[in-house]
């Protein structure tokens, strides 16, 4: 407050020295009259300024007051948000005997053994449940883990049981099956010589072969020799074909039962010379598979063209 009273006290100081100065003659009029005008406007100017400068230096030296509104704005509420606890799912703890197997394992019906047929294959690591077991232990009835409403015996072997497998029920397995006979083909045929064929100079003998069983033959060898002259003999085809001469004839793939055939020993068991009169001697031969594979069975024959 003092600074402000020297500062006043300076400046009307300086003022009325400054109209001090504003009344000393500055210089005569060309008539030798003052200026009266001229200096009641030079003081009333400089009276003007001096009330300006007044009151900006006291508008200067007063702090202006403070016109703004400070709002004070609470603090924005915190929002909570709960941290979500994970939730738990419990697994219910099953109840019963189940197992599962270390080997794929088959699982039949009406029994765990091989002449069972099967239903499934109970794959390693599959859990399933048990409803019985055999009396001897070693197999069990059991769930099929792949399909509702469907049982079947699995043999224990590869198993590992959990649960109380001595409370399971005691089940009796299907009577083993017994296999089904299926009787072996009954394989036979009849052989008869018939007569000799000329193709200008070779010769062959004609035979007449039936099957008489109930397999089908589809291959047949000829081999034997001339007691006489010692003429091997060696026939083999994997058809049944017949001549008339030089002719050829029917040819068949195959002798089903009860069919026949004429058959010759020609290319290759023909003769190059004329064999009337000799004693030949061979052994016919019939084979189920083309090359003489399968079930084959052999005839003897001796004849005198």
């Amino acid at each position: 407050m003092k600074a402000k009273r020297i500062l006043f006290s300076a400046l009307v100081f300086t003022i009325i020295l400054t109209l001090t100065a504003c009344n000393l003659p500055i210089g005569a009029n060309p008539a030798g009259t003052p200026d009266i005008a001229g200096t009641v406007a030079a003081k009333v100017a400089i009276e003007q300024a001096a009330q300006t400068m007044v009151a900006q230096t006291l508008s200067a030296a007063q702090p202006a007051a403070n016109t703004s509104t400070n709002t004070i704005q609470a603090p924005p509420e915190a929002t909570f948000t709960p941290t979500l606890e994970p939730t738990i799912t419990l697994t219910p703890t099953l109840e019963g005997v189940f197992l599962t197997v270390s080997q794929d394992t088959y699982c039949r019906f009406g029994g765990p053994y091989s002449s069972f047929k099967i239903i499934t294959t109970v794959k390693i690591g599959q859990k399933v449940e048990v409803i019985a077991r055999n009396p001897e232990n070693d197999s069990y009835y059991v769930k099929n883990p792949y399909e509702a409403n469907s049982t079947c015996w699995l043999y224990g072997k590869y198993a590992t049981v959990t649960g109380n497998a001595s409370g399971l029920t005691v089940a009796t397995m299907n009577p083993t099956p017994t296999p089904t006979y299926t009787p072996t083909p009954a394989i036979g045929f009849s052989v008869n010589y018939v007569s000799l064929e000329t193709c200008g100079p070779q010769y062959a003998f004609k035979l007449f072969i039936k099957n008489t069983g109930s397999s089908t033959w589809q291959y047949i060898s000829i081999t034997g020799s001339d007691t006489v002259t010692a003429f091997a003999i060696n026939h083999s085809s994997n058809t049944f074909k017949e001549y008339a001469g030089c002719v050829a004839g029917v040819v068949q793939a195959d002798l089903t039962p009860g069919e026949s055939s004429y058959v010759l020993n020609v290319s290759p068991g023909q003769f190059n010379y004329d064999p009337t009169g000799h004693n030949i001697s061979i052994n016919v031969t019939l084979c189920t598979l083309d090359g003489g594979a399968g079930t084959c069975k052999s005839v003897p024959l001796s004849f005198t063209p």
